[in-house]
């Protein structure tokens, strides 16, 4: 029941995620690098950092262990500027794609023992101490789907700064 329910969570996500950027390239908002007028980060970060988002659930808080992509993790966590570190977008498709399938098997393996381990630890964010692995998941979920109304975000405001041309 749990792995069916988590991998129409990911699919929902994904297809979420991906109209929003059919979108963006239909508004051709092809700048990574953009950032609307309120601040907020920029479109490559929030991309960048849903893939970061899955790295963080599984290996980090799941596992107890580092990243599976060190690098990227590091330039587009939160505390960071939000700024586009200029990874290509091919390469930050890749990072979500690879996080997202590591997730996905690790759920499809997961015994009942494992879902309900509660999260603990030093370095662990509060947020997440004495959750168990199942609300983590289900909080990922919720973090990514939080970050793809961000895209919307950056979308609408590319839209509206070309209307004053």
């Amino acid at each position: 029941m749990d792995v069916e329910f988590f991998r129409l969570s990911a699919r929902s996500t994904r297809q979420w995620r991906e109209m929003e950027i059919r979108l963006i390239t239909e508004a051709e908002c092809n700048d990574l690098a953009y950032r609307p007028r309120s601040g907020m980060s920029s479109l490559g970060w929030v991309l960048a950092h849903q893939a970061a988002v899955y790295d963080f659930s599984l290996n980090m808080l799941i596992k107890k262990g580092s990243p599976k992509n060190k690098e990227l993790f590091s330039l587009y966590t939160p505390g960071t500027s939000g700024e586009w570190a200029g990874t290509p977008l091919t390469q930050i498709q890749e990072y979500y794609d690879s996080s997202e399938h590591d997730l996905l098997k690790w759920i499809e393996t997961a015994s009942e023992e494992e879902l309900e381990y509660r999260i603990e630890g030093e370095k662990i964010p509060s947020f997440f101490i004495g959750k168990t692995v199942r609300e983590v998941l289900a909080d990922t979920f919720t973090h990514l789907n939080y970050h793809t109304g961000h895209l919307t975000a950056i979308r609408k405001d590319w839209e509206n700064s070309r209307k004053s041309f």
